[in-house]
Parts: C-alpha cells; sequence; structure tokens
C-alpha cells in the first residue's frame, strides 16, 4: 500500500470519526421546537429589509399630507427707481417691497396633491402587504429548512444504526462464510457495498444537515446550534379548492387596481391649475423722496383667483383619460392573468401533494412489508440452514433502504405541505395531526434486533416477548385510540405493560369491574389509585366502564347507582356505559325501552363525579330508526359528552356517512368509533380475520375521512383481542 493510499485512509478514518462524534453529540442535544425559532423571525433580512421600506412610505405620506391645503407665499425685492416727479438730485432711488400672503389650491391643483397623497397611501398598503407576506413566507421557509434538518437528523440517525452494523461483525460473518465457500465472493462485495452506499448517504444528510443549520441561523439571526427537532402536527388539507387563491402578487395588483379607479373616478380637473389668494403688501409712496420733511410708506392687499391651464385642455384631458382607462385595462389584464396562473400553479401542487399522500401509505406498507420479511427472516435462522444468513442480511439492507425512503416520502410530503400554505390559510395549531410520522424508534427497533443477533456471534436467542413479534407500528392512531378493558385483573398484574407497543398505541383504557372487584376497590382503592397514577404519567386516560344492560329497568337500576357511590372517590377519568338496549332480555320493547335507557342515564349523570360516555347501536343516531325519538337530543340535554356508535361492518363507506351526519347535527356532542377484533363475530363485521395491513389501512382511512373537530377517535373491542391480534401467527 502506497503513502498516499494510506494517507487517505487516515483522512477518511479520521472525517468518520469525528462525524460519528457529532452525530453522538447530537443524539445529546437539546430538543427545540418550531415555535422556539419563530419568536426570532423578525430578525430575518428579508422582514428588516421590508420593514424599513414600509417606514420609508408611511413618512413619504406624511410629507404628501403636509403639502395640503393652505400655501404661505411671500417675498421682499428691492431696486432702483427713477421719478419724474421727484426733486434733482433724488431723480433716482431705492425701491423697497414685502409681500406676504396664503394660497388655497383649487380644481386641478387641489387633485393633484389629493393623487399624490393616495398614491403614497397605496405605496404604503402595497409594502404593508410585502411585510405581511415577508413574514409568512419567512416563516414557511423556516419551517421548510427546519423540516429539512428534521427529515436529515432522522436519517442520519438511522443510518448511524445500519453502519454500527458493520462493526458489529457483519463484514466478519459476511468474510467468514465466503472463505469457507458458503457465500460467494460476488455477493460478498455486493453487501459490502451496500454499507459504502449508507456511508454516501451519511455524508449527504451530513450537508444537508449543516445547510438546514445555517439557514435556520440566516433566518433569525441567531446562532444555531444542533438539537433534537420534533415535528409539529399537520393540519389537514381539504381536498376542495378555493375559488380565489391568495398570493402577495393579487394583492399587490388590487391595490393598485384600487387606486387607479379611484383616480379616474373622483379627479374631474386634470390640466386645470388653480388657487385662490390672499395677499398684503407693502412699500414706499410713490413720489419719492417728497415733499421734503421725509419718506411715506404704503401698504395694501388683495384677493386673487389664479388658474393656469393648456390652450388644448379638451385634447389633453381626453388623452389622460384615454391613459388611465388603457393602465387600468392592462393591470386588470395582469391581475386575471396572474390569478389563473396562480390557480394553475396551486391545482398542480394540490394534485402532487395528494399522489404524495398517497405514495406515503404506499411506502408504509413496504415499510411493513420489510420489518414481516425482516422478522420472517430471523425467525427461519434457528430452524434452517443453508443461505438464512444472507437471506436475513438481504432484507436487512432491503429494510434500511425502505426505511430512508419512507422519511424521504415523508419530509417531502412535510415541505409539499409548507407550499400549499402560501396559497390557503390553515390553523396555526391543529387540534391533531393528520399526518403522523413514523417513530424514529420503531423504524430503529429492526435494526437493534440485528445488533443483538451480531453480538451473540450470529446466534438466534428468541424470546416469547421477541419485539420482533409485534407487527411494524400502530402509529397510524397513536394519541386517538381507546380500548375496552373487560379483563382488568389481567392488565393490572401485568408486568412491563407500559413498555409494550400495543400499549403506545393507546391512550384510552375504558376498564370494567366484576362485583367482587368492585368492592375490594371500594375497600381498598390503593391499588388502583397506583395504576391510575402510572397511567396519567404516561398521558393515559382511565375510565370506569360499566357494561350491564339489565340496569335499564327501574327494579335494577339501584345496583348502578350503589357501585356509583362506592366507586366515587376513584379518581377515574370518565364514565362510560355499555348498557345497549338491543342487548336487554326482557319484555319491555320499542320507545318505551328506549325511554328507560335515557332515565336510567339521566340519574346517572346526576350523581356521577366524572364525564360520561354512552355506548349505542348506530341505529340510534336517527329519529327514524329510534322508534320516532330522537336520542342524541336527549343525552345532549342530559349533559353526556361522548357517544361510541359501535358499527361493526367492513363497509367503511356506510360508517363515513352515518356518522357524518351526525355530527355535523349533533355538534355539542363528541363521537367515537367502536370496531371489533373479536374472534366470535363474522368476518363482515370483526377484522380479527383481516390480515394487519388490512386493519391498519383501514382504521387509517376511517381516520381521514371522519376528520372533524368533534370527533372523538376509534375504540377497540376488546384489549384481549386487541393482544391476541398482534402477537398470533408469528410467521
Amino acid at each position: 500500500m502506497g503513502p498516499k493510499k494510506g494517507e487517505a485512509i487516515i483522512v477518511r478514518c479520521l472525517f468518520l470519526l469525528a462525524l460519528m462524534i457529532l452525530l453522538s453529540s447530537s443524539t445529546l442535544a437539546e430538543s427545540r421546537t418550531l415555535a422556539d425559532f419563530f419568536s426570532h423571525l423578525d430578525q430575518a433580512a428579508s422582514i428588516l429589509k421590508t420593514q424599513a421600506d414600509l417606514e420609508a412610505q408611511r413618512s413619504n405620506l406624511l410629507a404628501q399630507e403636509a403639502l395640503k391645503g393652505l400655501e404661505v407665499f411671500g417675498g421682499v425685492s428691492g431696486g432702483f427707481q427713477k421719478s419724474p416727479y421727484a426733486r434733482e438730485p433724488f431723480g433716482h432711488f431705492f425701491d423697497p417691497m414685502a409681500r406676504i400672503g396664503l394660497r388655497y389650491p383649487l380644481l386641478g391643483s387641489a387633485e393633484r396633491q389629493q393623487r399624490a397623497i393616495e398614491d403614497a397611501a397605496a405605496q404604503v398598503r402595497i409594502e404593508t402587504i410585502r411585510l405581511d407576506w415577508s413574514r409568512r413566507l419567512a416563516a414557511l421557509f423556516l419551517e421548510e429548512n427546519y423540516a429539512a434538518y428534521w427529515s436529515a437528523q432522522k436519517i442520519l440517525t438511522l443510518t448511524d444504526n445500519y453502519l454500527n452494523l458493520r462493526n458489529e461483525g457483519v463484514e466478519n460473518l459476511l468474510r467468514k462464510r465466503q472463505e469457507a465457500g458458503l457465500l460467494f465472493k460476488s455477493d460478498y462485495f455486493e453487501f459490502l457495498s451496500a454499507f459504502e452506499r449508507a456511508q454516501r448517504t451519511q455524508v449527504e444528510f451530513y450537508n444537508n444537515s449543516n445547510q438546514a443549520l445555517m439557514r435556520l441561523a440566516h433566518l433569525t439571526n441567531t446562532t444555531v446550534m444542533p438539537f433534537t427537532p420534533i415535528k409539529p402536527p399537520l393540519g389537514k388539507i381539504a381536498d376542495t379548492l378555493p375559488n380565489e387563491v391568495d398570493q402577495l402578487d393579487l394583492r399587490i395588483l388590487q391595490t393598485q387596481i384600487d387606486n387607479l379607479q379611484n383616480i379616474r373616478d373622483t379627479q374631474n380637473w386634470q390640466g386645470i391649475e388653480s388657487d385662490v389668494s390672499v395677499t398684503g403688501f407693502g412699500g414706499p409712496a410713490i413720489p419719492h423722496p417728497s415733499p421734503p420733511d421725509g419718506m411715506q410708506w404704503g401698504y395694501g392687499g388683495a384677493v386673487g383667483f389664479n388658474f393656469r391651464m393648456p390652450l388644448e385642455i379638451v385634447s389633453y384631458r381626453k388623452n389622460e383619460q384615454s391613459r388611465l382607462n388603457s393602465q387600468l385595462i392592462s393591470l386588470r389584464a395582469d391581475y386575471t392573468r396572474r390569478g389563473q396562473e396562480l390557480q394553475h400553479e396551486f391545482h398542480a401542487l394540490l394534485s402532487s401533494f395528494q399522489q404524495l399522500t398517497q405514495q406515503i401509505n404506499f411506502q408504509r406498507t413496504r415499510l411493513e412489508a420489510a420489518q414481516e420479511l425482516l422478522r420472517e427472516r430471523y425467525l427461519r435462522l434457528q430452524v434452517l440452514d443453508g443461505d438464512v444468513v444472507e437471506q436475513y442480511l438481504q432484507a436487512l439492507n432491503t429494510y434500511y433502504r425502505v426505511a430512508v425512503e419512507n422519511i424521504e416520502a415523508e419530509s417531502e410530503h412535510w415541505k409539499l405541505h409548507i407550499r400549499l400554505r402560501q396559497f390557503i390559510l390553515l390553523p396555526s395549531m391543529p387540534g391533531e395531526d393528520s399526518y403522523p410520522e413514523t417513530d424514529i424508534a420503531s423504524l430503529s427497533s429492526p435494526l437493534q434486533q440485528a445488533k443483538k443477533f451480531l453480538t451473540n456471534g450470529g446466534n438466534v436467542t428468541l424470546k416469547q416477548s421477541d419485539e420482533l413479534i409485534t407487527p411494524v407500528s400502530t402509529q397510524f392512531i397513536s394519541g386517538q385510540l381507546a380500548v375496552y378493558v373487560w379483563n382488568f385483573d389481567e392488565l393490572i398484574t401485568q408486568t412491563g405493560l407500559w413498555n409494550k407497543k400495543e400499549t403506545h398505541a393507546i391512550n384510552r383504557f375504558l376498564i370494567s369491574l366484576d362485583a367482587q372487584q368492585i368492592s375490594l376497590v371500594a375497600d381498598n382503592p390503593q391499588s388502583v389509585h397506583n395504576f391510575l397514577h402510572d397511567a396519567h404519567h404516561r398521558k393515559k386516560k382511565i375510565e370506569l366502564l360499566l357494561g350491564d344492560p339489565s340496569w335499564i329497568l327501574p327494579e335494577y337500576r339501584h345496583h348502578l347507582i350503589q357501585i356509583i357511590h362506592k366507586l366515587k372517590a376513584v379518581s377515574f377519568d370518565g364514565l362510560h356505559l355499555d348498557i345497549e338496549p338491543d342487548q336487554l332480555e326482557s319484555e319491555l320493547t320499542g320507545k318505551a325501552r328506549l325511554e328507560e335507557f335515557i332515565e336510567t342515564i339521566r340519574q346517572v349523570a346526576a350523581i356521577s363525579p366524572w364525564p360520561i360516555g354512552i355506548s349505542i347501536h348506530p341505529r340510534y343516531l336517527t329519529q327514524d330508526s329510534s322508534f320516532g325519538l330522537c336520542v342524541l337530543c336527549e343525552l345532549s340535554q342530559i349533559g353526556i359528552k361522548e357517544i361510541t356508535v359501535m358499527y361493526y361492518t367492513m363497509n367503511i363507506q356506510a360508517i363515513v356517512t352515518a356518522l357524518k351526519s351526525a355530527m355535523q347535527q349533533h355538534r355539542t356532542l363528541v363521537f367515537s368509533l367502536a370496531q371489533s377484533l373479536e374472534k366470535e363475530l363474522s368476518s363482515e363485521n370483526s377484522y380479527a380475520h383481516k390480515p394487519r395491513h388490512h386493519f391498519i389501512n383501514a382504521m387509517q382511512h376511517l381516520q381521514d375521512q371522519l376528520q372533524s373537530s368533534n370527533f372523538g377517535g376509534l375504540i377497540i373491542q376488546s384489549w384481549l383481542d386487541w393482544e391476541h391480534f398482534f402477537h398470533e401467527n408469528p410467521l
């Protein structure tokens, strides 16, 4: 090996070492949200410039306003005169004169002053528009660079985990298999080239990260050190297009059109300059000097009307009107043309955004397929010989590429979302994220599993709770998913509950207690208090679930009242009643049954220390199918906060149509949707018989279609079925 080649290797190693140190330090950097940067946005150079331009135009407007109205004029003069009446030798004498007066402009002169003021005011409005737009664009440009930094950091973290596998033993394992004749040399180099590509990706996104940091520093005029970015929630962009696109070009053109229209309509004296004046003057009297005893002084005043206009005034005014009309036509044509161009740009951008939304769904399906393939290859390592190691590593390489593409698609989706907001305004703080990101911990989990495999010398040690048995992610409804828990005794005693991936996707647990558990909790609530404390610490809500339909009947209603009195000291986040009238075995039927159902809820609401939610069948969403009784109206008057519709069907469109109609008619109620994973139900009513990706896609589609301010999310029936669904059939 030559000296130059050795030096190149040393430089490369030092560069990679520095890069790894920087990456490791960045993981310890503080988190900074997008809002942290917005507080420094007014220091951006573009905003400072437009602010200065606005102040200059405001000063010009004040100057033009100062020129309007009365004017003072005057003068002092002096000269020599020869008077025929003056006696010699005083025939030539000095003749001083002073004049002072006030002038008020009329007709065209007044219009000229007013036009200068209106032109200056229009320019102030234009500069105000530029300043507002500059702030808006600076905020969007800052967010775009924040998004670039966010994606670069995620890819660098993922790539770092992937490249660590080379040092953990992948290269050594491949070399041993190649030397043993179990691996073609071409395949050996192909595996190594995957790491070389990853190093190239690392350098590329390291540069992207640095460039984004520099742009953030320039935009905020502050020093920006490496930090941990946090993606903000992105509001949903409707499929319907606005009639008019709001853009800087159109605002400025409209301001110019309005100003020119006002000039054309209000100014009628073009070309005629006139004013009325009052003048006072004084000086020596003539003849002078006479009489011989001294000088005589005189003074006087005058009121005058002055005007000036060209001889061809008719031709001048006609051509001036023609010029104004032509300018107005030109500006309106520019406005129409620019509006059409912007509409086309917006349509094209929205189309790209919608396509990219579908691309993200495709990428996430690919990501799930890549992780499933990796998991299957990992499980095959323990039972099969041959080239299963190579297949596992191939699946690992595929997974890394797909994961990087998934991050890039999410980043591009975010950037297109930003560019669309140049045309439309969305709420600055959306209530829920319509496009949640794929968590980096979930993306890195398969690489960490591969690291364990390599650390064990290429031996597989699977446990029942192995992470890879869980599918790719349930992040599609993270933060909006609730679950019915009918086996609370198993839940509360479960070790490592809060660390399970199935639990991460749940933010509400509706827990049911049987009679024995109710008595135990009433006598000694400490265990439940501890459970609630742990749940609240992890931002999980725990609601009491009571579900005996017999409580609808007057003779059994007092049992429900007694339970609430026993448990009222427990700080549940809510009370959920799953007492469906259709499950009641009684001679009470029809409207009478519904009336008793509502009466039970009314009595519970009068004593409950917790907010109340109700599970109902979808038929009770409309008055026609509720025996003429408006169930939702009655529940709303009682003070019920949440209505959970237990609509178990694969017909997503039917669900969306029914719930949207109810949500629009009853906006004070929050509606949630219950979906089933119960095996006991048929394949038309439960997702337990469907593949995981089918269930995930269906839930995502429901979330997207039902987005509304009074949509409370999805509730799964039930926790036990949820666990089984994501753990059965590991292969």
